[in-house]
């Protein structure tokens, strides 16, 4: 395993890009679309299954379910749905307000031993990592 697979807050290795599938454009989303990379924080969830060719922006389901308190919406929405992700943008939050400033709130990690697994099979409804506070996974999708 290489270095940048190693390092889980390397969110998008480019070993992990070659396997995904290509943005395609289209919004039509089946839940037996495989997830290619699981990424997570103390805000939520990433389930990514495909990338853009310059592997700046993924497509895939994303919960984000921050508290008010954390004064997250400059950076990210809470949402749970299908959409769009900037991988670039959530590098630089990471390496920047995690890694840099040592801010909790922007602790995003990849799941090392993720194996590709089809999102029909993936418990959305449970937490990836558990923050204490009060946190609603119960977002509509």
């Amino acid at each position: 395993m290489t270095e940048q697979n190693k390092n889980p807050l390397v969110l998008v290795p480019e070993s992990t890009a070659r396997i995904m599938k290509r943005m395609n454009g289209s919004n039509e989303r089946k839940t037996d679309d495989l997830i290619y990379c699981h990424l997570y924080g103390v805000i939520g969830d990433w389930y990514l299954s495909e990338i853009s060719e310059n592997l700046e922006k993924a497509y895939g389901f994303k919960i984000i379910n921050s508290e008010s308190a954390w004064e997250m919406d400059p950076w990210l929405t809470n949402c749970c749905e299908w959409g769009e992700v900037c991988i670039k943008t959530l590098q630089n939050l990471v390496n920047q307000k995690f890694i840099k400033e040592k801010d909790i709130r922007f602790l995003i990690t990849r799941d090392l031993f993720w194996e590709p697994t089809k999102f029909s099979e993936i418990n959305i409804n449970q937490t990836s990592l558990y923050y204490p506070g009060t946190t609603d996974r119960s977002l509509s999708y």
